[in-house]
């Protein structure tokens, strides 16, 4: 557990005085108060005050999805976010639309960090190439499946919350002079064992035999609740999005280990994101973990109205996406093999970095970034930052935040689907909004 020093703890004494006597901190004592909380912000070493917005972290963060759906889709105010991604240009393009992004390693974080000690809620979007079907699918393997497992079941035991239900004292207090009272009552002792010792540093280390690091990401998932939790942290809920090829013996531990410190309900779904109206077809496992509700996540039980690609950004019927140039026909079909090609009277595919390169058949015209945004439910003004490719590579990986504002939505008990409506209809049913010779300025088309 990170501690302050005497003299961070003297900086932030002189802080506090300026707090209780209602008087501004002053701006060089908050830049030492920035110094000491890095890379967190420095306001967050200070409690907070009646009123004011809870503290969330959004871990492998991306450009927006989630913050979008939080604010921007439901109108929620209520929280102080602060994201963290390792991708510069991800960070640009968050920060570009007013989200607060910290560019660096989640897993190089502590998470029992001073200035953490009130975060109540964590966002957590792994990146998914190790389990999709578009990426090498490492996270499939066996071998790193069981190295996964036995991280994460090493989190409970590291944070002291192995239950003790039934396991006799003796058990773990080998050196247990006096026989305990309530094993030679009941059998068992209850309540917690203290915490093993093992660091956070320690737990992460265990992954070091994965043949692709990023599946380690997963366990991040169980790994900051609960070591916030484990810090006294005041945390309340969790939510986390990953590929829908996620083994679900991997959400089953994760499940297990929020039981066993006593959250009261993890739950996930397999959700797609044109069932509740977005453009384009995506399909992601999501997970809510709750300390002190009953949440129940699954899709839809009536999807919205679909929306088509043609629909979102302006096209008339009939138009065609061509998504992997001139491919060879089969003669058996007379359509090209490998299935190139797809109408933009339905949902489009699902986006990916390559979609940079899809044209549509009958000009040739490409997409623009912020068409690929919006085919996620981005708003068209949205600032996507970095090259062209870079761009459509947030688009493709990014969480749509209509999709998150379902979830953050069931999680907070909220009438989510009334915020969704409205904001599909502000999106979507403009007949202005991308004219046909819409091309943006200085992009190199080609790239």
């Amino acid at each position: 557990m990170s501690a302050l020093t005497a003299a961070e703890e003297q900086i932030l004494c002189t802080a506090l005085d300026y707090e209780y006597n209602d008087q501004p901190v002053p701006a060089e004592l908050m830049a030492e108060l920035d110094r000491i909380a890095a890379p967190w912000p420095g306001r967050w070493l200070l409690p907070s005050k009646p009123g004011a917005p809870k503290r969330v972290i959004e871990l492998c963060a991306g450009p927006g999805g989630w913050a979008e759906g939080l604010k921007t889709v439901l109108g929620l105010n209520a929280y102080d976010v602060v994201g963290v991604d390792m991708s510069a240009d991800a960070c640009a393009t968050a920060i570009a639309a007013g989200h607060v992004r910290i560019c660096a390693d989640v897993t190089q974080l502590d998470p029992e960090h001073p200035a953490l000690r009130e975060t109540v809620g964590v966002i957590i979007s792994p990146p998914c190439p190790s389990f999709s079907t578009a990426g090498k699918r490492a996270g499939l393997l066996r071998s790193n499946i069981a190295i996964l497992r036995d991280a994460i079941a090493a989190v409970g035991e590291a944070g002291g919350f192995l239950r003790l239900d039934e396991i006799c004292c003796a058990e773990v207090f080998p050196d247990l002079e006096d026989d305990c009272p309530l094993c030679a009552d009941l059998g068992h002792h209850e309540g917690y064992a203290p915490r093993n010792g093992q660091t956070w540093a320690e737990v992460r280390a265990m992954l070091d035999g994965l043949t692709d690091p990023r599946i380690g990401l997963m366990l991040e998932v169980a790994l900051w609740p609960l070591a916030l939790q484990a810090a006294g942290a005041p945390i309340e809920w969790m939510v986390m999005e990953q590929s829908n090829n996620l083994p679900e013996e991997i959400l089953e531990d994760i499940s297990v280990e929020f039981g066993a410190a006593d959250w009261y309900r993890a739950t996930w779904a397999i959700l797609e994101s044109a069932d509740l109206g977005v453009a384009s077809r995506r399909k992601r496992a999501f997970m809510i973990a709750s300390r002190y509700a009953w949440v129940t996540l699954e899709p839809p039980k009536e999807p919205l109205p679909t929306t088509t690609m043609a629909e979102a950004l302006g096209w008339d019927a009939g138009e065609r996406m061509n998504t992997r140039g001139q491919r060879p026909v089969d003669p058996a079909t007379g359509r090209a093999k490998g299935g190139n090609t797809f109408s933009a009277d339905k949902p489009s595919w699902c986006l990916t970095g390559k979609t940079r390169t899809w044209v549509r058949e009958r000009d040739g015209l490409r997409l623009t970034p912020a068409q690929a945004g919006t085919l996620v439910s981005f708003r068209a003004s949205y600032p996507w930052q970095g090259s062209r490719s870079s761009q459509f590579q947030q688009a493709g990986d990014v969480v749509c935040p209509v999709v998150a504002a379902y979830v953050l939505g069931i999680l907070h008990g909220m009438n989510w689907e009334q915020r969704v409506r409205d904001y599909l209809t502000g999106l979507y049913h403009y007949d202005d909004l991308w004219p046909d010779d819409h091309q943006p300025e200085g992009y190199d088309l080609t790239a």
